[in-house]
């Protein structure tokens, strides 16, 4: 009976899943046009800038102007700065010292001037000349607040893990908004947003969050794709991916008022509490299911705990998306710890 209820809450997962994960439902108006403003946060990014300022100037769509927000130590102001005798929309902001991400990011929202503001990051490339525009034509749709693009991998555990994450987050967007949004690429209607908190540390699921609160939908779109870099260390990726968890696992906890709010309808009923027991809840539970499993093989015999352990690490080793299910469950009890004992970093290290 215990393990039927621990079980429940992923069937509906799955079943969430392939009823509306594997289509993306979105209407869009591709000759849409107005007024956008893309912001860079940079630190110490003379590596990625320029290629990041020609990935931009590229785009088919016509950006009003290209905000960078700079505190660096290094060359990447001087590299803007080059860039901005040929090209005016660009703009350079500096900043006398590193205020965090969620503080440039409201900053951001305050100056901007376009209708649409796009945040990217200097080591993220879109991966298609038309992809701000079909970012932007999202927008035609005046009930749309909010709209992230998809990260790709061609190949490794990182594309089935991010292959799984859109999975989850198409069905979300189809059902009503999806909550958490990838950083590298995300755009937003001005006036469905309001600051985050200034320590936040998952300052773009956050926005989202609000941007939904405000009365708007948040999706992500599959046709837009970007790809950033992934730190080649097992330990840096592993703190990168952790410390995300823990910000949105705050995130939503903060912004706790939508859960079962009618208000919100589905959002606040059905994908709210199931991305919450996703990140949150689910790695506790599947502890518990196997501690519960272990004990009883352990009292039939000892050695039937082998029974348990070995198939689960040669399908995990042999099976791309079950590692990437396990390794998302991984960030996920690591950063409900945190949350638990108040560890914060609102300015994040490089992981580069």
């Amino acid at each position: 009976m215990l393990l039927s209820v621990l079980v429940a809450p992923y069937l509906l997962i799955t079943a969430l899943i392939l009823a509306y994960g594997r289509e993306q439902n979105i209407w869009k108006n591709r000759e849409y046009n107005t007024s956008v403003t893309v912001f860079i946060p940079t630190y110490n990014e003379e590596k990625y800038i320029e290629t990041k300022l020609e990935n931009l100037i590229s785009q088919t769509y016509s950006v009003n102007e290209i905000l960078i927000y700079d505190c660096s130590t290094d060359k990447t102001p001087y590299l803007v700065e080059k860039y901005q005798r040929q090209y005016p929309q660009i703009k350079l902001i500096r900043q006398g010292q590193r205020i965090g991400p969620a503080r440039t990011f409201n900053q951001a929202l305050m100056d901007a001037k376009g209708e649409i503001i796009i945040k990217t990051d200097a080591d993220v490339l879109l991966k298609s000349h038309d992809a701000i525009n079909n970012l932007i034509c999202n927008f035609s749709n005046p009930g749309i607040g909010a709209v992230c693009a998809v990260y790709v991998k061609e190949r490794g555990f990182e594309k089935h893990y991010r292959n799984l994450m859109t999975m989850i987050q198409v069905a979300e967007s189809n059902i009503d908004s999806t909550v958490i949004a990838h950083t590298g690429l995300l755009a937003f209607r001005k006036s469905a947003t309001s600051l985050v908190d200034p320590n936040s540390m998952a300052e773009d699921t956050e926005e989202f969050i609000l941007v939904r609160k405000n009365g708007f939908k948040t999706i992500i779109d599959e046709s837009v794709e970007a790809e950033e870099e992934i730190p080649d260390s097992f330990v840096l990726r592993r703190n990168q991916r952790d410390r995300r968890a823990q910000g949105i696992i705050k995130a939503m906890i903060s912004n706790k008022d939508v859960f079962f709010n009618t208000r919100f309808g589905k959002y606040g009923f059905i994908i709210f509490p199931v991305e919450l027991f996703i990140i949150a809840l689910s790695p506790f539970i599947l502890l518990t299911i196997g501690g519960l499993l272990a004990y009883v093989l352990y009292l039939i015999n000892p050695l039937f705990l082998g029974f348990l352990i070995i198939p689960i690490v040669i399908l995990a080793n042999r099976s791309k998306m079950l590692f990437a299910v396990l390794d998302t469950q991984m960030s996920g009890l690591i950063a409900a710890c945190k949350v638990m004992l108040n560890k914060d970093q609102p300015i994040w290290k490089k992981v580069r």
